[in-house]
C-alpha cells in the first residue's frame, strides 16, 4: 500500500469517528426521529452505607424549625450542549437540607454516594440507532441535624459516554424545581425528598424532539424512575422475555 493511500484511508477512519458520530450518508440526506423508539434502561447501580463525615457544626439557633427543606445550590444545570458533555458538570449539583444552614457539612452522618446508571436510545425512522447516551444519576442521603432528620446533598445527573450518527444532536438538562424539594417525614424526624427532572432536545434537519424524564429520590436513600421512557424499555424488556418463553415452549414441544 502506497503512503499516499494509508494517508487517505486514514483520513477516511478518522473522518468516520469524529465527534462520535458515524459518516455522513449519500447525499447528505438522513432519517428522522422514530419517536416510539426513544427509551431509557436502567443497566448498573451502586447502593450506598451510611458513615459518618466530618461536620461542622451549626448554631442551633439558627435554625427554627429542620423541617422546613430547600435547595441551597443548583436548580437547572445543563449536562450535554449539542452532544458535548458541559465543561463544569463536576460541580452542578443540588441538595435538599434545613433552611437556615449554609452548607450541607454542617450535618453528619452522610452515606456513600449511590449511583443508578442509565441507557438514553433512540432510533431513526428505518431502525438504525440514531444516538445512545450513558448517564448516571448521583446522589448521596442520610445527613442529619444534631441527629435528626435524612437529607440530601451531591444530587446530580453525569454524563458518561454520548454516540450520536451523523446529522444528529442532542442536548440534556437537568432541572429541580423548588417545589418539589419537600418534606415526606414528620415535622420533627424530617425525611427531605426532591424530583429530578431530566430535559433533552433531539435536533434534527426536519424537527427537534423534546421530553423529558424524572427522578424522585429521598434522603432515606430510596429512589424511583417516573415516565415514559422507562415505561418503553419495560414494554421492550417484557416483549423480549415473551418471545424467549415462547421459543423455549417451542423448543420443548419437539424435544
Amino acid at each position: 500500500m502506497s503512503n499516499v493511500y494509508k494517508f487517505l484511508a486514514g483520513l477516511a477512519v478518522a473522518a468516520s469517528f469524529a465527534g462520535g458520530a458515524a459518516a455522513q450518508p449519500a447525499g447528505g440526506n438522513y432519517p428522522a426521529i422514530d419517536e416510539s423508539s426513544i427509551k431509557i434502561e436502567r443497566i448498573a447501580g451502586t447502593g450506598a452505607n451510611a458513615q459518618v463525615l466530618p461536620a461542622v457544626t451549626a448554631d442551633r439557633g439558627i435554625i427554627d424549625n429542620i423541617s422546613v427543606i430547600a435547595n441551597l445550590m443548583e436548580k437547572i444545570f445543563g449536562i450535554i450542549e449539542a452532544n458535548q458533555p458541559v465543561v463544569n458538570i463536576a460541580v452542578n449539583y443540588a441538595n435538599a437540607v434545613p433552611l437556615g444552614i449554609t452548607h450541607w457539612t454542617q450535618l453528619q452522618g452522610w452515606s456513600k454516594p449511590a449511583v443508578q446508571n442509565y441507557s438514553f436510545t433512540a432510533n431513526g425512522a428505518f431502525g438504525s440507532q440514531a444516538l445512545k447516551v450513558d448517564y448516571q444519576v448521583h446522589w448521596i442521603y442520610g445527613g442529619n441535624y444534631q441527629g435528626k432528620g435524612k437529607f440530601l446533598t451531591g444530587v446530580t445527573i453525569e454524563p458518561i459516554s454520548v454516540y450520536t450518527a451523523w446529522g444528529y444532536k442532542v442536548s440534556l438538562t437537568a432541572e429541580i424545581p423548588d417545589s418539589t424539594v419537600v418534606n415526606v417525614g414528620t415535622q420533627d424526624e424530617p425525611v427531605a425528598a426532591m424530583q429530578v427532572i431530566l430535559k433533552w432536545i433531539i435536533h434534527t434537519s426536519g424537527k427537534d424532539i423534546q421530553q423529558k424524564a424524572i427522578y424522585y429520590v429521598q434522603g432515606d436513600g430510596y429512589m424511583q424512575e417516573i415516565g415514559t421512557p422507562f415505561e418503553n424499555a419495560a414494554r421492550a424488556s417484557n416483549a423480549a422475555q415473551l418471545e424467549r418463553v415462547t421459543k423455549n415452549i417451542e423448543a420443548a414441544r419437539f424435544n
